[in-house]
């Protein structure tokens, strides 16, 4: 690497990095206001909280690299253009292709490693921040005992304590409505809470105290029993989180090769499903067959074989619908598995695509602030995520091919980047674009006379 590569990428280093440190602050924000109810609700420390972040801090970066190079590239040039450093190298011999040629070297570099991240690391790290959400969602939120409040984060129980000794868990004037198996009242004089070893139960050790039970047949009827030392135990108490192992995932947490066996095996069962059909109506077809040559022309008997044969033809055709709906879904999954396998590629190559169209944009602005390149570039990459939204759905619904749907948006850039370049290089502007546009359109219309 000559010394004027290693200027240009040493200049677009920093804007990079600025670039990706602000796009990932504004992608935590949101993940945050979607978390922020979790957090409050269900008590998580900080150590979880990171956790969460960590594991989606991977999606977050799949998004933010190619839109941090487009930030770069654009600030760069932007800034190389308005100090008419590309104007020196112009007079010095260096053409505008030698000046991008080290930033598409490092966005093919960028490609290469954001394509085994989205392979490798994006995968897992979604799977495991999904099931690590689930067991968040499924832990039973953080409680406090209150003094003279009752209460009602167990199911089954209320519990109310008219004092309670913070350093040693003793309570006093306790009650406990229980309505869990047996409907009963618990009264006590004073009495331990704590949970056990294992942290699933809540235990209250009750000393001095009653209870009063009521009697399931006979409503008016109760059972008072005093005792001196009674132990409750409470289950599904605890606020510990649990962590679950299961081994299920999505297509956006399998890689490449896992997608692919996916897709092998719908396949076979669409294969499958095809046989099956075929031998159904190859079956239908001979029993019809074998019913006309065994009955006579009476009008009972004939009567008697339309019926079955119709009854026949109602289950078979319910069940042929059964199977084409099955063949349906399989497609339809095996759609959406290519739409996830074609985008863990065409991201990745959207850093070249905001490559070329980066640097004769930046050139042509000539601004190198960092609201232009943040404007300029949040406007491509929202033209660029709704042509890959649009594709696909397109792709999940069978219209276009996975290929192109997400393919599309880097074709659509590259070709509008080289057509920069182009204008770049021939000292053209949108504006003389624009102009040479309208004179071709007028040069094919017809003159009032009729000629042209």
């Amino acid at each position: 690497m000559n010394t004027l590569s290693r200027y240009l990428v040493r200049e677009s280093l920093g804007p990079f990095l600025f670039g990706l440190a602000i796009i990932t602050i504004v992608l935590v924000m949101d993940f945050l206001v979607d978390i922020m109810n979790l957090i409050i609700n269900k008590g998580l420390g900080i150590a979880l909280v990171l956790e969460i972040f960590a594991l989606n801090l991977a999606w977050m970066l799949a998004l933010a690299v190619p839109m941090a190079v487009l930030v770069a590239v654009l600030m760069t040039f932007g800034r190389l253009s308005s100090d008419n450093e590309i104007t020196a190298c112009k007079s010095c011999g260096i053409s505008f292709s030698r000046l991008l040629f080290p930033m598409l070297a490092a966005g093919l570099v960028l490609t290469l490693a954001m394509i085994w991240f989205n392979d490798r690391v994006l995968p897992e790290s979604n799977h495991r921040a999904r099931m690590l959400l689930t067991d968040v969602t499924r832990k039973k939120p953080t409680w406090s005992l209150e003094e003279n409040i009752f209460l009602d984060h167990f199911e089954g129980y209320s519990i109310k304590v008219r004092t309670i000794a913070r350093k040693t868990s003793e309570i006093e004037e306790i009650i406990v409505i229980q309505t869990a198996n047996k409907e009963r009242i618990i009264t006590a004089r004073e009495g331990l809470i704590y949970f056990s070893p294992d942290g699933s139960m809540l235990m209250l050790e009750l000393e001095n105290g009653e209870i009063l039970e009521v009697d399931s047949k006979n409503p008016d009827g109760y059972t008072l029993t005093k005792f001196v030392k009674q132990t409750i135990a409470i289950p599904g108490a605890s606020s510990n989180l649990e962590r679950s192992t299961e081994s299920m995932r999505g297509d956006r947490e399998m890689n490449v090769a896992m997608m692919l066996e996916q897709n092998r095996e719908k396949k076979e069962r669409i294969v499958n499903i095809r046989s099956q059909a075929d031998t159904l109506i190859r079956g239908a077809v001979a029993d019809l067959f074998q019913q006309n040559r065994n009955i006579d022309e009476n009008l009972p008997e004939l009567s008697q074989a339309a019926e079955k044969a119709f009854q026949a033809n109602k289950q078979i055709r319910a069940r042929l619908t059964f199977l084409g709906k099955n063949a349906a879904n399989y497609k339809r999954e095996i759609n959406s598995m290519n739409v996830e396998i074609q985008k863990k590629f065409s991201i990745p190559v959207a850093c070249i695509a905001f490559v070329l169209i980066g640097a004769p944009l930046g050139s042509l602005a000539r601004k190198g602030g960092f609201a232009t390149g943040i404007g300029l570039s949040l406007f491509f990459f929202i033209v660029y995520w709704a042509f890959l939204i649009g594709g696909e759905q397109m792709a999940d619904a069978g219209i276009l091919p996975a290929f192109w749907a997400m393919w599309l948006p880097n074709f659509v850039l590259s070709f509008a980047g080289l057509m920069l370049i182009w204008m770049f290089v021939r000292q053209s502007t949108v504006i003389s674009l624009v102009d040479r546009l309208r004179s071709l359109i007028r040069i094919g219309l017809p003159k009032r006379d009729g000629t042209r």
